[in-house]
């Protein structure tokens, strides 16, 4: 664990792993978000290990998540917009001028043009509202996997 400014950022290792005598990728997962519940949301409702996915870090902000990024490379970013210190659009400009192959899921509570509109021109991947239906976290990370693995965007 890395401990900024007083805050805790949990990191875990990053690897590949051979899965039914096949290289797999596992999607490597960040999660930004201020409330500690909604990250248990989340992560209670991903088939982490049915799909190949792996939960690599989390942070309660994006000022957070920017120095927990180089350690764990991760392939997809789910972040909540409103939160302390840097909100997720700020988080998300920022973060893909470093890193722009992420992809960058907004999961917030707010069901608002303007918010959607402001995650489309950052470049966001998807916009997700909470409480997250299982189904629906599960088809953006599966579609995310496709879209790596073969290079091909696919749309909703």
């Amino acid at each position: 664990m890395k401990s900024v400014s007083n805050q805790i950022i949990r990191c875990y290792n990053p690897y590949e792993v051979q899965r039914k005598g096949r290289n797999a990728l596992n999607l490597r997962v960040v999660m930004v978000d201020s409330s500690y519940n909604a990250r248990r949301d989340i992560d209670s409702k991903v088939k982490w290990v049915e799909n190949d996915f792996e939960l690599v870090g989390e942070a309660s902000n994006g000022e957070e998540a920017l120095v927990l990024l180089p350690h764990v490379s991760p392939h997809v970013i789910f972040t909540e917009i409103r939160m302390p210190k840097m909100d997720g659009i700020t988080f998300i400009e920022t973060a893909k001028k470093r890193w722009p192959d992420i992809k960058y899921v907004i999961v917030s509570n707010y069901d608002n043009f303007d918010y959607l509109r402001q995650a489309m021109k950052v470049g966001a991947y998807d916009y997700i509202l909470k409480p997250v239906k299982p189904e629906e976290i599960n088809q953006v990370l599966k579609r995310a996997k496709a879209e790596i693995e073969t290079n091909v965007r696919r749309y909703f």
